[in-house]
């Protein structure tokens, strides 16, 4: 287990929102839009000197949301936002 894991981190595949539903059928847009901080992601933040920050879109960990997937963990997401 310990070196699935490692190998996963290794080798993770970061999705767009848009790949992330054609990987995985049961996510849609939508979905994402209301729920998507209930899965693993993350984006890049850059401040500049000036005060001013630019992102990137959303990125999702393609094994991550696998493993929540296999291990039955994705049935039991909670909401964070209020």
């Amino acid at each position: 287990m310990a070196v699935r894991d490692t190998l996963s981190k290794i080798e993770e595949r970061w999705l767009t929102a848009d790949e992330l539903c054609q990987h995985f059928g049961m996510f849609n847009k939508e979905w994402l839009k209301e729920y998507g901080d209930t899965l693993p992601r993350e984006r890049v933040t850059v401040e500049h000197a000036d005060g001013t920050s630019h992102k990137t879109r959303w990125a999702y960990p393609m094994h991550a949301i696998n493993q929540l997937i296999m291990d039955g963990k994705v049935k039991h997401l909670k909401v964070m936002k209020m």
